[in-house]
């Protein structure tokens, strides 16, 4: 069987099939309404005391990277929609409450699943979390649970609820296989944060797995062997063996200095999407945030945030990095990222649409909010902002007087600040890239967001699987665009970073040595490898490389050129 990788790792165990049994609803009437409303109370106080028990038994460190999924969930028990539809079907229409709450849960499902905006997508498992708890309490049938397997296991299941993952006995879950879910998905990032590997899109895997069935997994690759034979259970020991030494080996990169052996001194960052990412991100030793995707405060709550609760929010994270740089990403909404309090119109191609800078100059007192919020902070830490999706040199110069006007206004109250405004631009448009020279000569730093640049640059959409090879970050017309961009940074004297998945690719982590990026920022379990391959890359060798790797045409070729390159120092993708 083959689905996609998104924790990686290798695991040997049984299958532990996990088959959800389908809850019949039943609708009956009630006699009394007020009391069935009662009895859904009283249900929902439990539920609620339930949550705060599984985050309670949670080790420390993982309660603090997944509070906010039990949080929305949470808030969802408060939802004042939610519950109003739940008390409309029982005290007028006078059904029984578990029927309610399984309407008013079918409504928000179906309403999360049509959006176009995928982190919003994954909510939807939040409202199947939360309706089968309460059912489970209002019918007294036990939900089923993954703490109590008893010996090594591999679970195979149609998809996983938060709940049903923190509530994994670690000791013996050894990895996880689901047909449903996706990388972002709330069951993957509490499997991400106790490093068990997860294959999620495995089509027809309650069909195929077996009951008790020996299994091998590749986080990885995404494969799945039943049945493994001598040889194949041989090479997923010698796998083993060696992954022990490699992560023993990778701690000590969590405090070492990040230089190459010639010298050359780089950084590398984390991207976040909350507060609570900061304790995980420490820990594996980032040297700052190079990414603070801030849409996702937006996305929190029915009504726009304040900027009291967004300097909070900065100036809490600026705080714990103890002078560690803070790059804050202004509100890159549209494209994927549907925020409906923002009131942005349905469009044919939302990706080459009315999104991120563009919004923020057409709302400039949102935008203001926001600037405000980050120099506020920034009194308190090592704060700087960076602008997503500039196209033109007007969308700079306009950010920059709306900041200066921020600056004024808070000088005139008398409101600490940053002071200096440090202005950094994504470049991630083609027209960024190509008149990368005059951008340069009107921000202090440039961070390449090789995500969005890449789909541009070739006009090929990223969530198209049709289209994958072109959206390769092995592209020669990539890698010779970014090369260009350091050069118009470095000749300019400004920093030249990279925030996108690119940079956290082995067998092209030399070639940004070599192009004289600066700092690197990747997701928070790559930063340990990543700076291993920085110290192991000798900046002198890497150029003589790339001048090769910038002759090519075929991605596929220059990706099998670059693995063969390194592969003496294990350099993979």
């Amino acid at each position: 069987m083959v689905g996609i990788g998104v924790v990686p790792g290798m695991a040997k165990a049984k299958t532990y099939l996990l088959d959800e049994d389908t809850v019949l609803i039943e609708k009956r009437i009630v006699d009394d309404p007020e009391t069935e409303y009662q009895r859904f109370l009283a249900a929902k106080e439990v539920c609620g005391a339930q949550l705060e028990e599984i985050m309670g038994a949670m080790p420390e460190h993982m309660a603090a990277d997944n509070r906010e999924i039990f949080d929305y969930q949470l808030l969802l028990l408060e939802d004042t929609g939610f519950l109003g539809l739940i008390q409309t079907a029982v005290q007028k229409e006078q059904v029984n409450c578990e029927y309610a709450v399984h309407i008013a849960a079918q409504k928000y499902i179906a309403l999360f699943e049509n959006m176009d905006n995928d982190y919003l997508k994954q909510r939807t498992i939040d409202m199947v979390d939360i309706s089968r708890r309460l059912n489970a309490i209002l019918t007294g049938k036990e939900q089923k649970t993954l703490t109590g397997i008893l010996e090594d296991s591999i679970v195979a299941a149609a998809d996983l609820t938060p709940s049903q993952t923190a509530g994994i006995n670690r000791d013996r879950v050894k990895g996880i296989l689901l047909e449903k879910g996706g990388s972002s998905s709330h069951s993957v990032i509490i499997a991400r944060a106790m490093d068990i590997p997860c294959i999620v899109g495995i089509e027809g895997l309650l069909d195929q797995a077996i009951h008790g069935e020996m299994v091998i997994m590749n986080g990885s690759t995404g494969e799945v062997i039943t049945n493994p034979t001598q040889a194949q259970t041989a090479e997923y020991e010698a796998y083993t063996a060696k992954e022990k030494i490699e992560k023993q080996q990778l701690d000590r990169y969590k405090k070492c200095a990040t230089q190459t052996l010639d010298g050359t001194k780089m950084q590398v960052y984390a991207n976040i999407t909350s507060e609570n990412d900061v304790t995980a991100l420490l820990e594996n030793g980032g040297e700052g945030v190079g990414l603070f995707r801030t849409e996702f405060l937006y996305m929190a709550g029915e009504s726009l945030p304040t900027e009291e609760l967004q300097y909070k929010v900065y100036s809490n994270i600026a705080k714990r990095l103890e002078g560690r740089p803070l790059i804050i990403r202004t509100l890159d909404a549209g494209g994927d990222k549907n925020i409906g309090s923002l009131g942005i119109e349905k469009e044919e191609n939302p990706f080459l649409g009315y999104r991120a800078i563009r919004y923020c100059l057409d709302h400039p007192e949102l935008f203001k909010t926001q600037i405000s919020a980050i120099l506020r902070a920034g009194a308190g830490g090592n704060t700087s902002f960076m602008v997503p999706m500039i196209a033109t040199i007007d969308e700079v110069l306009r950010t920059r007087a709306l900041a200066e006007e921020v600056k004024a206004e808070l000088e005139k109250k008398g409101i600490p600040h940053a002071g200096a405004i440090h202005i950094g631009m994504m470049v991630e448009t083609p027209a960024a890239a190509f008149d990368a020279d005059r951008f340069a000569r009107e921000v202090d730093f440039f961070s390449i967001g090789t995500n969005d640049l890449t789909q541009y640059l070739f006009a090929a959409d990223r969530m198209n699987q049709r289209v994958t090879g072109l959206n390769s970050y092995f592209q020669p017309t990539l890698l010779r665009a970014i090369k260009h961009i350091c050069e118009c940074g470095k000749r300019n004297g400004i920093e030249v970073d990279i925030c996108g998945q690119a940079g956290e690719i082995p067998a092209l982590i030399p070639l940004w040595v070599a192009m004289g990026v600066d700092n690197l920022s990747v997701s928070i379990p790559a930063i340990p490898k990543v700076r291993k391959i920085i110290c192991e890359t000798r900046s002198s060798d890497a150029a003589e490389i790339m001048k090769k790797a910038l002759l090519f045409d075929s991605a596929q070729e220059l990706e099998e050129f670059l693995k063969q390159q390194f592969s003496h120092k294990e350099v993979r993708r």
